[in-house]
């Protein structure tokens, strides 16, 4: 994991409206690569609207403690492994960091208050946008040819391999913006899904089928609990006849609430 320049943020605006120029593709600031830092971009801003350049100058300052701290344990649990016969484990940057951040109480953070794991990921993920942005800015004169020096200081002969060096640098950093996006939009369909979840429940609990359930099960409780299930389900459908013909669509009601009761009596105990 490479470190951020802590000064990243003092010479690009993070919220700053991002063109993509799609009217006129020609005049696109970034050519082919502007669709790349748009989107890249414009996900990071929708997930941390709200945030001053201030909070997100001190996130990149903390995530370089952070990644930091995630190299040495993760090389320390390699090594570990390798001394045990184990595989090793291989894990991802956010992996690495989401397990530190377990350890870190991430919301009590004064200067970047009430923060998630995906505001990190995001100020992560915006600040390798932004170093691949410049990056392919300080290339650019040289593709055009309007300089023959990619580094200034070194020797003409080594500009073309400084030049691959770059690309292959500003492509890396463009990928692993791209990964960290895909991975906060996993935490927001994983959050996404857990609160349908609770909603289908919630649903499933309301319904005529189950609201019928409860209240047969709660008359039971009060006046048949000394019969057996049959007995007992006789009994409440003779009392709810209406209801329980309007609800359950089986030849055999009765039997149906005899194993209704069956479970009830085995939750209950």
């Amino acid at each position: 994991m490479s470190l951020l320049d802590p000064e990243l943020f003092v010479r690009r605006d993070p919220f700053e409206h991002y063109g993509l120029s799609l009217e006129e593709p020609l005049k696109a600031q970034h050519k082919e690569l502007t669709l790349s830092f748009g989107f890249i971009i414009w996900s990071c801003q929708e997930q941390l609207a709200g945030r001053s350049t201030e909070e997100l100058q001190y996130a990149v300052e903390f995530l370089n403690w952070l990644m930091g701290e995630a190299q040495e344990r993760h090389k320390t649990e390699s090594w570990k492994q390798i001394k045990q016969g184990k595989e090793t484990v291989f894990q991802t940057e956010p992996r690495q960091l989401l397990t530190l951040f377990e350890d870190y109480d991430l919301d009590d953070q004064e200067e970047f208050p009430n923060a998630a794991p995906e505001d990190y990921f995001a100020a992560l993920a915006m600040a390798k946008c932004y170093e691949a942005m410049e990056t392919h800015e300080r290339l650019t004169p040289y593709e055009k040819g309007e300089t023959s020096f990619v580094v200034e200081g070194y020797p003409e002969d080594l500009q073309l391999s400084l030049y691959h060096n770059a690309i292959r640098a500003r492509d890396s950093l463009l990928s692993e913006a791209r990964d960290l996006v895909a991975f906060i939009d996993g935490i927001r369909f994983a959050q996404l899904r857990t609160r349908n979840d609770g909603k289908r429940g919630a649903k499933a609990k309301n319904t005529r089928f189950a609201r019928l359930n409860r209240r047969l099960m709660d008359v039971y409780d009060e006046r048949y609990q000394h019969l057996t299930n049959r007995h007992a389900a006789s009994r409440l459908y003779e009392e709810f006849r209406d209801e329980v013909e309007g609800v359950l669509r089986t030849d055999d009601p009765i039997q149906r609430i005899s194993i209704w009761i069956g479970r009830h009596r085995k939750t209950a105990k």
